[in-house]
């Protein structure tokens, strides 16, 4: 099994290469170059210093949303080219899911949050006392408000008293969730805060193990909420 990850749904750029003794190499930008102009570089870098051509890929995976509509594009695009050179299937995952798999072993409610920009997150959340996360809702766009009342109810219904908070919607409310969560919060280090291909690979590889592939013709990503344009169609504006 080798797996080619390949993650661009935030800010972060990521790709990683997997196999069934572990993670043999992984890729990460976070910084102001996008997407476009870093993610194949990537690709070839983590190819080539593992020894590996595309030929040799068990499996492409994916992230498929929620997150920036524009790097969801272009990861899909990417993603569906490289499948339909080389003949390698995709699996894709949720980028909520791959931010939840940076914490394992834990009591408390795991709460991936994404920044959907008009005062808003996406986020999921999750039970994670084993090596995989577990989901226990969909995925919402809501305000921090919202997102907090409705994380105490999912925590409640779990029996957990405590909060785990990753991802890039973390920080424009850190403040308002420290101040609304108290001593409930657990802090979280820096390196776990942000999606990573190594784990969007570990998802991956379990799913590909159950046979679960997609079809990349009809693959779409998954956004949540609609985008402004289609918003503003639907109201006549466009």
């Amino acid at each position: 099994m080798l797996i080619l990850a390949i993650d661009s749904a935030t800010p972060v750029a990521g790709v990683a290469l997997l196999n069934e003794n572990g993670l043999m190499r992984e890729e990460f930008v976070n910084y102001k170059k996008t997407h476009s102009e870093t993610l194949m570089p990537m690709v070839d870098e983590v190819l080539l210093k593992c020894e590996c051509r595309l030929a040799d890929v068990s499996a492409i995976a994916v992230t498929v949303g929620p997150g920036s509509f524009t790097g969801l594009r272009i990861g899909l695009a990417t993603v569906k080219g490289l499948s339909m050179a080389s003949g390698k299937p995709v699996v894709s995952v949720s980028t909520l899911d791959v931010l939840a798999h940076n914490i394992c072993g834990s009591d408390a409610l795991v709460c991936p949050l994404l920044d959907a920009r008009k005062q808003e997150v996406y986020t999921a959340f999750y039970d994670v006392t084993g090596c995989y996360p577990v989901r226990l809702s969909n995925d919402l766009a809501c305000s921090p408000g919202e997102f907090v009342q409705r994380a105490r109810e999912a925590a409640e219904a779990a029996h957990k008293n405590s909060f785990i908070l990753v991802g890039d919607g973390y920080r424009p409310y850190e403040e308002f969730f420290r101040k609304e969560l108290g001593d409930q919060l657990r802090p979280v280090p820096a390196h776990l805060m942000l999606p990573r291909a190594a784990a969007l690979a570990s998802l991956a590889a379990v799913k590909l193990e159950k046979g679960e592939r997609e079809n990349v013709f009809t693959l779409r990503p998954h956004y949540v909420r609609l985008s402004e344009a289609e918003y503003r169609l639907n109201r006549g504006e466009l």
